[in-house]
């Protein structure tokens, strides 16, 4: 395939380049105490996402590698060694079940179970609940997790801002392709018939194979969007949306229109590329009787997250035509004064697929290393597209190449920052890591050798992630404000707040924690705790105490009033609807009735 020698290639021109990062930062190989030949793990996942973001910028490749026409791939870690010239690669035993174990005994870190059955939505279950009020019982432990493996995917969400070891690895991915980067790991008990049920992710994917074996099964993209335009086609089988295998097994001609691309076995230093709207399943049911004897299946999942952080050409045009004060009418409806609009479903699905695959494809990989002034480009493309969009949906939007170049200008400088914060939350998680080795090191000698028990002093628990990582998205939680109001500040909504009557006098008297503390409600939309990080998400059910929230890319989960936050100021009107445990439909025709009730007054 000429995509894996394409990557091979620059994988090869791009080692280098990635050991001199590696040393830049401190890295090094303990098996390898000469610190001018150091030939790290660190510098070889920067390799690899060098060769990703080469390729993305390569005009002559026949092969495009990202989003809906992208190009998925695998290659075996020997031929990856090969390019390497040693014996096995240095992505090989990087991370290890030994290596969590020690991870949960250190730090204080948080993991959802996913569901298995490849007939329903991918869903997600807490692996671990407090079991008293001290600091300890709150801790997940190994038991735990080894628990939770019985019946289900362990998986661990942003977990490179919060383990010091796969901190260098995500801050090489973040630093390879100049983009805000994320690392998930999941671990699998062998002889799982499901341990992933089918579904598509918002990211692009590089996938590392670290422990035992899981095979995977990677189809084209669904073609269904024109009969079911309320599927995201980025969290198809998540949440409420069915994406059974066998209806993937149907092939062209079945109700998806899907293809098998992949059915491949990942090992040990093995890599799988899986381009954004690709739906797949994963299993670790051996397949030969000469299979090789494992525990537990572990693979890293690195994010590529032009999609999550508004760097394509959908939420550029949206950008756009919401700061000119117009109304996007690829977007759909809000209902219930939504303050997110999700961008993937609706209209936008009714597109003729080629010009759909082009608006919800990414910016360049490069777009963030480029001058804000230097992406003409981009923009004569974008108009060139949104004349398409017009075209086809008999939209009469005009946007001008000022206000494109305005909306890119911003977003370039929004992706900036929030680069630049993740950035800095790696490097944070990479410094702790060496503090705790020489910390390690100064007290090895008053170590009781039958005690293999971390001591928690005060000053290590203000260390531990769980602290360590929060200010960080509450600064990302900043700019992603920041652009809103960039956007409602050039438009008619910004004089929405001029229409609030009496009610900003109430308004003052709120708590001041009132995003996390005021009641909510059954679809509030909100922000949400997923690994230590708050993104979109909508309130679906309240239980008591707990509520169980959707995720804007259809995962679910059941949260504390702690772990959400409201986006905005509850309503003083003393006739707010308490929509709790009502469906839409309840909710609409209550909605009726107190309208009715009002005019009668």
């Amino acid at each position: 395939m000429q995509i894996v020698d394409q990557f091979l290639n620059q994988y090869g021109n791009s080692l280098e380049e990635g050991y001199n990062w590696a040393k830049e930062f401190g890295f090094t190989d303990d098996d390898d105490n000469n610190e001018h030949t150091q030939k790290t793990a660190e510098g070889a996942f920067y390799a690899l996402f060098k060769a990703i973001k080469n390729i993305d910028s390569m005009n002559n490749s026949n092969e495009k590698l990202l989003g809906l026409d992208g190009t998925p791939f695998y290659i075996p870690s020997t031929l990856l060694s090969k390019v390497e010239g040693s014996d096995s690669s240095k992505l090989s035993n990087f991370f290890h079940f030994p290596n969590l174990a020690i991870a949960l005994e250190e730090d204080f870190l948080d993991a959802q179970r996913g569901s298995t059955d490849n007939r329903k939505g991918w869903k997600v279950s807490e692996v671990s609940q407090p079991t008293g009020s001290s600091f300890d019982d709150a801790r997940m432990t190994l038991p735990q997790v080894k628990t939770a493996l019985e019946s289900g995917t362990v998986i661990f969400n942003n977990i490179g801002a919060h383990i010091p070891k796969l901190a260098g690895s995500t801050l090489a991915c973040t630093d390879a392709l100049s983009l805000p980067g994320a690392l998930n790991m999941y671990v699998t008990k062998r002889g799982m018939r499901t341990s992933a049920p089918p579904h598509t992710d918002r990211q692009d994917v590089l996938v590392v194979q670290m422990e035992g074996e899981k095979r995977w099964r990677v189809f084209s993209p669904p073609t269904d969007g024109n009969v079911n335009p309320t599927a995201d086609p980025f969290a198809r089988g998540k949440g409420d949306d069915s994406l059974p295998l066998h209806t993937l097994l149907e092939g062209k001609e079945g109700r998806l229109g899907t293809e098998l691309l992949m059915d491949v076995i990942t090992r040990e230093g093995d890599i799988l590329f899986i381009p954004a709207g690709f739906p797949h399943t994963t299993d670790t049911v051996e397949e030969t009787e000469d299979t090789a004897d494992y525990d537990t299946s572990i693979h890293l999942t690195f994010n590529i997250d032009t999609h999550v952080w508004n760097l394509n050409n959908l939420s550029v045009r949206n950008t756009a035509i919401r700061r000119s004060g117009m109304v996007d009418l690829l977007a759909p409806p809000k209902l219930f004064n939504e303050e997110v609009t999700n961008l993937y479903v609706g209209k936008v699905n009714q597109l003729p697929s080629d010009i759909r695959s082009q608006l919800i494809d990414a910016l360049p990989l490069k777009f963030l290393d480029m001058s804000p002034n230097d992406n003409s480009d981009i923009v004569k493309d974008l108009e060139k597209l949104s004349s398409k969009v017009n075209e086809a949906t008999d939209d009469n939007t005009e946007l001008s190449s000022d206000s494109l170049q305005e909306a890119l200008e911003q977003i370039h400088s929004y992706g900036l920052s929030i680069l630049d914060i993740h950035r800095d939350m790696y490097l944070a998680a990479v410094e702790e890591g060496r503090l705790r080795k020489a910390e390690a090191a100064m007290t090895a000698h008053m170590k009781d050798s039958s005690s293999k028990t971390v001591m928690m002093t005060p000053e290590k628990m203000q260390r531990l992630s769980l602290f360590r990582v929060r200010p960080f998205f509450e600064q990302i939680d900043a700019k992603k404000k920041e652009l809103e109001q960039w956007c409602l500040s050039g438009s008619v909504a910004s004089d929405s707040s001029s229409t609030a009557g009496t009610s900003g006098q109430a308004q003052t008297q709120l708590d001041p924690d009132w995003m996390f503390t005021a009641p909510l409600k059954v679809g509030d939309q909100v922000e949400a705790d997923l690994g230590g990080a708050f993104f979109e998400a909508k309130i679906a059910q309240i239980v008591g105490d707990s509520y169980n929230v959707v995720f804007f890319d259809g995962d679910k989960d059941t949260l504390a009033r702690n772990q959400i936050k409201l986006l905005t100021p509850p309503s003083a009107d003393s006739d707010e609807i308490d929509t709790t445990g009502l469906t839409k439909k309840e909710i609409k025709k209550l909605r009726k009735k107190m309208e009715k009730k009002k005019n009668k007054k």
